[in-house]
């Protein structure tokens, strides 16, 4: 009967270890892939990449872990990422022995949340630009816009509510727009004003 136990204990243990063995594997994969996927949209060219290395820092933080060189930048310059979970964005998290803020040659790919959010309405037809007006920060630092015309030299990335890309000539009068301004936007003092594309991320007409 001893013995009985002993084997069926065996069994589970073996079972358990089995489960978090391939969890393990399971989630470095999956880390890996959105890890490898923050990297290509930031742009890191893969023939760049030397001296890389991903880890599962287990005995820290528990996070996945990946580091590496780029030709090109600082030789003292390690560029490091950080998978900390599912559902949470990757870290990118630069270090160097010569710099308290290190400056990369190709940092991290624009997000919205690295613009102000504005929210305005078109009051003509798009056609090689846009005109909006009544623009009102709905996030971000102090405005600096003030209630009138604007005209946006703006023709690529402008999208409708489900996230397609659409044409400047789409937009229509009385059309809702969310316009994601840079926090340093420059003003042409005109009338209308005008703001140019390089200060403009993206523009989104809402349904």
């Amino acid at each position: 009967m001893k013995n009985k136990y002993s084997w069926m204990l065996l069994g589970l243990a073996v079972i358990v270890g089995g489960f978090f063995i391939g969890k393990h594997y399971y989630t470095k994969a999956y880390a890996e892939r959105e890890i490898d996927a923050f990297i290509q949209e930031q742009g890191v060219p893969s023939k760049a990449i030397y001296d890389e290395k991903f880890v599962w820092d287990w005995m820290k933080s528990g996070d996945y872990v990946k580091n590496f060189k780029v030709r090109g930048d600082s030789a003292d310059m390690v560029y490091q990422y950080i998978f900390i979970g599912k559902g949470q964005d990757v870290l990118f998290m630069p270090y160097s022995s010569t710099s308290d803020e290190p400056d990369v040659k190709y940092p991290p790919a624009k997000t919205e949340d690295d613009f102000n959010l504005y929210l305005g309405e078109a009051y003509e037809d798009g056609d090689s630009s846009l005109y909006v007006q009544h623009l009102k920060l709905f996030t971000g630092t102090e405005p600096s816009l003030d209630d009138g015309k604007y005209v946006l030299h703006k023709t690529s990335d402008i999208f409708d509510a489900d996230g397609k890309r659409i044409e400047a000539d789409e937009i229509k009068k009385g059309d809702a727009l969310k316009i994601y301004l840079s926090e340093n936007t420059a003003v042409k003092e005109t009338s209308p004003a005008q703001i140019d594309g390089e200060y403009i991320f993206k523009i989104v007409r809402e349904k």
